[in-house]
């Protein structure tokens, strides 16, 4: 799927919020309208979304990604995209102020010093107790070459880490690439969620 980086942009500040807010809430939408579709009503699922780690003033001192898996509830009963794109944002900026997010570097250093097998053990039990992924990776905003030949287009797609879901944006050159990768267990028809998704997207940009 892609939508402009600016629509995504407008459409936040329109509640409020960042380019993120809408991204999520878009996201939040369009798994709505997919359980609708299947006839289901659903108030909230478990979503993972990695956090910034990174300490303020720190602007790329250290090496690497800083990030944390943060997991928390997020609501599917929202219509109201406004509405919907504020609690987001008050969730995350929940999650952001975790202060024990800023140990977890220290915390996975000490588990995968236990050796491969149980650190994969451990993290993977984790991931299990989610039902979807959602991750914003900010690219270039200029086009890109290789080897001389225009980078088009460049579509993410997340790995699931035991979710039913995993949906990945990507920014390139002022468009906002998202990549919806399914677990054909938990999404047997990914068509249709894609067309939800779709969908829940174009109310953004009517809203932006």
């Amino acid at each position: 799927l892609t939508i402009d980086i600016d629509t995504l942009k407008h459409a936040g500040g329109a509640a409020g919020g960042t380019l993120n807010d809408a991204y999520v809430a878009a996201v939040l939408g369009g798994l709505a309208r997919y359980h609708r579709h299947h006839g289901v009503e659903i108030d909230e699922l478990r979503m993972t979304m990695p956090i910034n780690v990174r300490p303020p003033g720190d602007k790329g001192k250290t090496a690497g990604n800083l990030f944390a898996p943060a997991r928390f509830a997020v609501p599917l009963s929202i219509d109201d995209p406004i509405e919907r794109m504020r609690r987001v944002h008050e969730l995350v900026q929940e999650q952001r102020a975790e202060p024990a997010y800023a140990r977890i570097g220290g915390i996975s250093a000490v588990l995968f010093g236990l050796g491969p097998a149980v650190f994969t053990r451990l993290t993977g039990s984790m991931l299990k107790a989610i039902d979807f992924v959602t991750s914003n990776v900010p690219g270039p905003r200029f086009p890109v070459y290789s080897s001389g030949a225009l980078v088009e287009r460049n579509i993410p797609f997340g790995p699931l880490g035991g979710a039913g879901v995993n949906l990945t944006l990507y920014s390139y050159n002022g468009a906002a690439e998202i990549g919806v990768n399914t677990d054909r267990a938990a999404v047997p028809d990914g068509a249709v969620l894609t067309d939800c998704l779709r969908e829940s997207l174009e109310e953004f940009e009517a809203l932006a």
